[in-house]
């Protein structure tokens, strides 16, 4: 049996729809082995290279997006909003032109839709869930006090190394320099609380942006490796990678 599990994003003010992947559900499956099962480590960055283990561990491969059934009422409320707004393209064109940047598109029954549906879409965000979507192996090694991580599967970055004073992660698209640390947040309501530390490469006056971020969750005590990239002229790419 396959569990469908969807991303939600908004395309131009409207909801254009969702994409989805599958995760399996009810299989079998060995059990994720943890760096820390039950200790927290110090995810500072001069210890960030020695608060991993080296071996090869079985990491979930994990999206935000929207749990099955919600998705199912978005992609209605979508097919409604779609067709009303085909039938009502120039008033649509002419109401968006007469918005300000960043003004939401009120409410009007052109929408084909219910009011309390349209409130829905625009808080989609507060029913984000984590969900598992794959598994992929983690190998973790350590050379001169500098710590690889390599994921052959991963889609955005696929090996990096943390340098030895935690101050740079050097990947196959570039260095990274440390950026920030993260402190654990009860707003941190989809993945939970965990404390890191953030590497950016690239900034606001550059075309492509690589950032990744890596840490301990509060609860489970696993490691949590986020990676983001996105640019002027790109969709923004995401892996969750939690093991």
């Amino acid at each position: 049996m396959k569990k469908r599990w969807a991303t939600a994003a908004f395309a131009a003010l409207v909801l254009a729809g969702c994409g989805a992947g599958e995760a399996e559900k009810g299989e079998k499956k060995e059990p994720v082995v943890a760096q820390e099962s039950a200790a927290k480590v110090d995810m500072s960055k001069e210890n960030l290279a020695q608060s991993f283990k080296e071996g090869t561990f079985k990491a979930d491969v994990m999206a935000i997006g929207l749990p099955k059934d919600l998705n199912e009422k978005v992609e209605k409320i979508t097919a409604a909003m779609q067709a009303s707004l085909a039938k009502n393209k120039e008033w649509y064109l002419e109401t968006i032109a007469g918005l300000a940047k960043g003004e939401q598109l009120p409410y009007d029954e052109k929408l084909g839709i219910t009011e309390d549906e349209y409130k829905f879409f625009l808080e989609l965000d507060q029913h984000m869930k984590l969900g598992k979507i794959g598994e992929s192996d983690i190998t973790i090694t350590k050379t001169n006090e500098q710590l690889t991580i390599q994921n052959p599967t991963a889609t955005i970055v696929k090996n990096f190394k943390i340098s030895a004073d935690g101050k740079t992660l050097h990947s196959e698209l570039g260095d990274l320099t440390y950026e920030d640390k993260i402190e654990a947040s009860d707003e941190q309501k989809i993945t939970g609380r965990w404390n890191g530390l953030t590497y950016r490469m690239g900034g606001e006056d550059t075309m492509q942006v690589l950032q990744i971020s890596i840490g301990q969750l509060e609860e489970s005590k696993k490691k949590i490796i986020y990676t983001k990239s996105f640019g002027e002229s790109q969709e923004m790419q995401e892996e969750i990678l939690i093991f």
